[in-house]
């Protein structure tokens, strides 16, 4: 816990030291973090329309502000988690056997 604070505190540190680079960063985030957020919102007006009317609105509004949080707390805890060092090689490793068992797993046909 104590690693995930200091490297909490050395992110807020960087924010500090370089704000104009920090900024950048934040908005790209934001510009992408939106731009997919695209399918979440057909998702929900998919998901919302069996709602009366009344409820459709506020049920929308309450599922965009939650994906939004949530995808904000995620992208947090993923800015913490990429300054442990061994994140990175062991997450590396699990995408190529996840590679592998994709294309060495046999095909079976559908009928």
């Amino acid at each position: 816990m104590e690693l995930v604070i200091e490297s909490f505190q050395s992110l807020l540190q960087q924010i500090a030291n370089k704000p104009m680079a920090s900024l950048s960063v934040i908005v790209n985030l934001i510009i992408i973090e939106s731009l997919l957020s695209v399918d979440n919102a057909a998702v929900l007006a998919t998901m919302v329309l069996d709602l009366p009317k009344d409820q459709r609105r506020k049920a929308l509004r309450y599922g965009i502000l939650g994906a939004y949080i949530f995808r904000g707390i995620c992208l947090l805890f993923a800015a913490v988690l990429i300054q442990i060092w061994w994140f990175k090689p062991v997450g590396g490793i699990y995408l190529l056997i996840l590679a592998i068992r994709h294309f060495t797993k046999p095909r079976t046909s559908i009928e």
